[in-house]
């Protein structure tokens, strides 16, 4: 039976001679993964379909096991952060930490909506040259899909004791605990520190939607402790 799908595609790898693996995320059916035979043989029609960060339509000829592509075309190559290559390292290496964390067939369409937003506004971005941007977006993205698959942290309050975060407090990010805690709150478990600027980033990311992250404007330090603090959350998680 065949199955047509809004497809994101999220990663490839080679198999066999001429064939490719590729896992899509999926707006009918959550992450799949399908093999298209023959696509590394010259001349073959379907490769520049799907390249990594496109979404396409594809049809996928499933029976038992790994679904074979019948068809596929591209609806949005996201032609702007493909030709930069630092913004286009940033957002599949974003949707590389995305797949590992989503798991198999379980379509979720506000996780979907979230990802095509993240990718619409990365081309934004792009489109602007503005590489910050795109990191910053990037950061957002993982930190609302870990919020959607239940890893909320909080960010306004202690996580531990429910005190407010004052403005000359030192403050640690622990996932185990749920989020921030107060320097005398985390003796226990795992955690690193992170700034006020850090905690105020987050707040836009939980709070505000991407075209508000688009605006903002910071150090490339308070970057850095943002990618850093979103790697240490989904290393924590895996």
């Amino acid at each position: 039976m065949e199955y047509r799908y809004t497809a994101i595609v999220l990663k490839k790898r080679e198999v066999g001679e001429t064939d490719r693996l590729y896992t899509f995320y999926t707006k009918e059916q959550g992450k799949i993964r399908a093999v298209a035979k023959g696509i590394r043989k010259s001349g073959a029609k379907l490769a520049s379909q799907l390249e990594n960060g496109m979404r396409a339509d594809v049809a996928v000829a499933r029976t038992r096991g790994t679904g074979k592509i019948t068809g596929a075309l591209a609806e949005e190559s996201y032609p702007n952060f493909r030709v930069r290559f630092g913004m286009l390292r940033t957002v599949l290496s974003s949707l590389d930490r995305f797949e590992r964390l989503i798991q198999f067939d379980e379509p979720d369409q506000e996780l979907y909506g979230t990802l095509i937003d993240f990718l619409e506004y990365s081309e934004k971005g792009a489109r602007a040259e503005d590489e910050a941007c795109v990191r910053l977006l990037s950061a957002a993205f993982l930190f609302r899909t870990v919020a959607r698959l239940g890893y909320g942290m909080e960010v306004r309050v202690s996580a531990v004791s429910g005190q407010k975060l004052t403005p000359h407090g030192r403050f640690f990010f622990s996932p185990a605990q749920g989020g921030v805690v107060l320097s005398s709150e985390c003796d226990q478990h795992p955690a690193i520190p992170i700034s006020r600027n850090a905690i105020k980033l987050f707040r836009v990311f939980q709070e505000h939607p991407f075209s508000s992250v688009m605006k903002i404007r910071v150090s490339d330090h308070d970057i850095r402790e943002i990618e850093r603090v979103v790697r240490y959350l989904i290393e924590w998680i895996s």
